[in-house]
């Protein structure tokens, strides 16, 4: 897995245990999340064709969508479909087996990288890259990169060598100069635990960016600094790596002018994807109304309860507290709305503790929603360290899976993850294995 060129901020290869096999499931699971990845894609279809219209404010989908977000971000409505998106699921008990609950859809996703090593490192199939090769096409992708998410610059780059080898071009342009990057680290400003993951800086531990990119070979994959953006880039398909709010405005009005003169994009430029506050919208009934029947029990039974946290609702989630969690939806401005840095469990609270949480989060200025507790299944697996030993981990289940929209609505590069912490699914103490589904 090494060999591909991973890592994450200071920590070069794998930077999770490595389970000792792949995690087996049954040929039922893979038929569920590829219903999973239609129904999904029809829920996008779906909200995006009511938002912003008369229909729309009035069943109060406008006003979920809305609900605190930044001023400067509602001119942000990109008309382009969703093409890829990841959702986080907890891996349920259900009907004498599993099944999946998708607790956020992530538009901005990592482990590109890290699921296709996974992949080469235990023999698999490297489908996550050959599904993206069959929707570029001819065309290349380029990956923009929000400073703020620089931890994950080698998931990314090593995600272009694997479209190399699969005869794809894609290069990460980061909205910093990695030489700036690269001079902050050594001052000390960037990467420095705890972070995502990280607790605490562990043995071996290196800054070297410039460095390390060149001795991993993914120089070549390397775009141009801000400065030299151009100014269009044909046809090329754009992964943005961050949130909107995440990116520097200068970085935002680039990517709008490519996508005018004719760039699509992997994640579209629209401030309704990056909100946790959309998957409150199943409930919606014109949002309802809009989706067939298969589609509609799909995502009844993958899609928790959601709300958002406003006055009305506060009340009722601070007395059910044992049945809730809140998180932050987004534009928090301190990229704590993701990776689990927000949550607060109910059950975790006593009364008084859980009414003064509730009351913070519903005062923030920003949206929190609430979602319904779901219990995740514990697994037992094996680890591996460095010099072959083994050692049975047991960790809450999670399972990260990629829905691609084209050519077909398909699912790849599913990896589970298991960790002894509900607030951070992937991190140094995880275990995390690809998933291999039974034929």
């Amino acid at each position: 897995m090494a060999a591909t060129g991973i890592g994450y901020a200071g920590i070069e290869g794998p930077w999770w245990l490595p389970a000792a096999a792949p995690f087996p499931l049954p040929a039922t699971a893979k038929q569920e999340l590829q219903a999973i990845a239609r129904a999904t894609f029809a829920f996008f279809d779906a909200v995006d064709a009511l938002y912003g219209t008369p229909e729309g404010e009035a069943c109060g989908l406008d006003r979920l969508l809305e609900h605190k977000v930044p001023p400067a971000l509602l001119p942000w409505r990109s008309s382009q479909p969703v093409r890829a998106v990841r959702p986080d699921f907890q891996l349920v008990a259900r009907d004498g087996g599993v099944g999946f609950v998708a607790t956020e859809l992530e538009i901005a996703p990592s482990a590109h990288g890290f699921a296709h090593a996974m992949q080469r490192g235990y023999g698999l199939v490297a489908d996550l890259a050959q599904a993206y090769a069959a929707m570029l096409g001819d065309r290349e992708l380029l990956i923009v990169c929000a400073s703020p998410w620089s931890e994950f610059l080698f998931d990314q780059l090593a995600f272009c060598r694997a479209l190399a080898e699969v005869g794809v071009r894609a290069r990460l342009l980061c909205d910093l100069a990695l030489t700036r990057i690269h001079a902050e680290l050594r001052a000390g400003r960037r990467w420095q635990p705890p972070l995502f993951g990280v607790p605490q800086r562990p043995p071996v531990w290196d800054e070297d960016l410039l460095g390390r990119v060149e001795r991993a070979g993914l120089a070549p994959f390397v775009g141009p600094p801000p400065s030299r953006w151009p100014a269009a880039v044909g046809d090329a398909m754009v992964f943005r790596f961050g949130y909107l709010g995440s990116f520097t405005p200068i970085a935002l009005k680039r990517m709008s002018c490519w996508e005018r003169a004719g760039a699509t994009f992997v994640n579209p430029l629209r401030f309704t994807l990056d909100s946790k506050a959309l998957l409150a919208a199943r409930a919606i009934p014109a949002v309802r109304a809009m989706l067939q029947p298969d589609a509609l029990a799909v995502l009844d039974r993958c899609i928790p309860e959601t709300l958002l946290l406003d006055a009305t609702r506060a009340q009722q989630i601070q007395s059910e507290r044992a049945n809730w969690v809140l998180k932050f939806a987004g534009f928090d401005h301190d990229e704590a709305a993701w990776g689990g840095r927000s949550l607060q469990l109910g059950g975790n609270h006593s009364d008084e503790t859980w009414a003064a949480v509730v009351a913070r989060y519903r005062d923030l200025p920003w949206p929190v929603v609430a979602q319904r507790t779901t219990p995740s299944v514990t697994v037992e697996l094996a680890s591996v360290d460095q010099q072959g030993g083994e050692a049975v981990f047991a960790g809450v289940a999670r399972v990260r899976a990629f829905l691609l929209r084209d050519p077909l609505p398909g699912v790849y590069g599913v990896h589970l993850t298991a960790a002894q912490s509900n607030n951070v699914a992937e991190s140094t103490g995880a275990v995390q294995a690809p998933i291999l589904f039974a034929r």
